[in-house]
């Protein structure tokens, strides 16, 4: 005779919600790519039966767009909105350097995965294609703001955006520690804008980055 009944087993199972199916599929693809994206392989390592995925999503399908939604709204979300809280051109690109190096909040991992993914699966460049295409066109709309006419705005944005991009493709982290990279901040800005920035501000926020502050 069973000591705890069904309902109790039930009970005892984590409450988990879509956001935590999403957590972990992301989770997986960054690790393991979107083949070990699967229900069944979801489950286990959530430790809940199958019947707890249908309560958040229909279909695998679902998921999936669930893990582009969610990785616009983070790798070209938190882009926009830093660009978005900066007055200043200074303060926009500083902004977006401070982005790029907290991978809290840029995750490239969570990046080239998605690039890999859309490398095997024709229907999904598309959309890789178009959120770059967003990412550049917010970066040329800033430089625009400040000055800079459309042409050379949107020259200067697929600079800064590629040449970020080719970063993380290339793991150059890897062999450049984060000291290095900021021994170089005044000669990226003035490559990236044609400006200089002034030593004080150049110090202020390498100092911040190196010490681990929010910059």
């Amino acid at each position: 005779m069973a000591l705890v009944s069904t309902d109790a087993r039930q009970v005892r199972q984590p409450r988990l919600t879509s956001e935590d199916w999403i957590e972990c599929a992301l989770t997986v693809l960054v690790e393991s790519g979107i083949e070990a994206v699967q229900i069944t392989a979801l489950s286990r390592r959530l430790n809940v039966t199958r019947g707890s995925f249908y309560w958040h999503f229909e279909s695998r399908e679902s998921l999936l767009d669930a893990l582009l939604t969610e990785w616009r709204a983070r790798n070209t979300g938190v882009m926009v909105e830093a660009l978005a809280g900066s007055d200043s051109l200074d303060d926009g690109i500083l902004a977006l350097f401070s982005v790029w190096v907290d991978h809290r909040r840029f995750d490239p991992r969570l990046d080239q995965a998605i690039r890999d993914w859309a490398r095997r699966f024709e229907k999904l460049r598309s959309s890789v294609k178009a959120e770059d295409a967003a990412r550049v066109q917010a970066i040329a709309a800033f430089f625009g703001k400040h000055g800079f006419d459309p042409t050379e705005a949107f020259i200067r944005a697929r600079v800064i955006y590629f040449t970020q991009i080719s970063y993380y493709a290339l793991h150059l982290e890897e062999d450049e520690a984060l000291p290095e990279r900021m021994s170089y901040l005044e000669a990226y800005f003035r490559s990236f804008t044609g400006r200089d920035i002034s030593p004080e501000t150049a110090a202020k926020y390498r100092a911040r980055i190196l010490d681990g502050g929010d910059a």
